[in-house]
């Protein structure tokens, strides 16, 4: 067996055990709830390890929470303030 093989069987295995146990969906129900939010990366620059730092620690803290027995809700890319967006807007103005 190769560590390709045995890392795919794995993922499957928990992925179909995600699925089945619905662990990643947000439906009301009476468990304390739980909201994580991460700003999504902007084009504005290339991507550096903050950014892998940044989605690592939410995504972490939303499922330590979920353990605890939270009905969390996660949504990737709940962020509006567009400000890196204006600041690339100026740079582009400026040429």
């Amino acid at each position: 067996m190769t560590k390709q093989w045995i890392g795919n069987r794995l993922k499957k295995k928990w992925r179909q055990r995600w699925y089945a146990e619905k662990q990643f969906e947000s439906d009301p129900d009476a468990r304390k709830k739980f909201f994580v939010t991460v700003a999504y990366p902007y084009p504005n620059s290339p991507q550096h390890i903050g950014h892998g730092r940044t989605y690592t620690l939410a995504d972490v803290h939303a499922r330590f929470m979920r353990m605890l027995g939270y009905n969390v809700l996660f949504p990737m890319g709940f962020h509006y303030t567009g400000t890196p967006i204006l600041g690339m807007s100026r740079r582009v103005a400026r040429k």
